[in-house]
């Protein structure tokens, strides 16, 4: 919930919110083979009233040291709350979006966490999924190692692409210096004989 900003000067106007947000790691889903996350704190500011002012950014050091009192408000509502890293259980095809916000309801909010359950842990998930919970666990882990397979595979492929590509570049400018030479050294054997001197002809005397 935003919170006004202070009780006098221009930030009493705003409305200001600092939350979390799991933003998609680009290289990291692409070495992992799969979709992987990471909260990060996020915040929004916006004038009340106003639909077209409004920021939503990255929070920093210098936003909470102008919100201070939203910041704190923030920390004690997300105080124990365990930092999300990984393939967000609502990414994965074989959970119905429905099953995945029951999941979330009892912390399980990665694939991760499902694959590493304790059996203790699995007995909250129960049949929630559809199966039994240690089925369950094994279709994650099934999951996951395919996936890193897969990002292996992947990873080879995308080595010998380059590979392939940096040897047609070198043909490429082996063969443009080889036609480089050829017309260089052609040029010079054309400027030889065009220098060279004539041959004269002589007239043979009839007998």
């Amino acid at each position: 919930m935003a919170l006004p900003s202070d009780d006098i000067g221009a930030d009493s106007r705003l409305a200001v919110t600092f939350y979390k947000r799991s933003m998609k790691q680009d290289d990291a889903s692409m070495e992992a083979g799969r979709p992987i996350f990471k909260e990060f704190d996020f915040i929004r500011i916006c004038v009340p009233g106003d639909s077209l002012t409004e920021i939503d950014t990255y929070a920093n050091e210098g936003h909470k040291a102008r919100f201070p009192r939203q910041w704190a408000h923030y920390q004690n509502q997300t105080a124990g709350h365990e930092q999300i890293i990984g393939t967000p259980i609502e990414e994965w095809t074989l959970v119905s979006r429905s099953q995945a916000e029951e999941l979330k309801g009892i912390k399980f909010y990665t694939v991760e966490s499902v694959a590493n359950a304790s059996d203790q842990q699995l007995q909250r998930i129960g049949m929630i999924a559809g199966m039994s919970p240690h089925s369950f666990r094994e279709k994650a882990k099934a999951f996951l190692n395919l996936a890193s397979e897969s990002a292996d595979v992947a990873q080879r492929e995308a080595e010998l692409q380059a590979l392939r590509q940096e040897n047609d570049k070198i043909k490429a400018e082996t063969e443009a210096k080889l036609t480089k030479m050829q017309e260089q050294m052609e040029a010079l054997l054309a400027a030889v004989a065009e220098k060279a001197p004539k041959s004269r002809k002589t007239k043979v005397a009839e007998a």
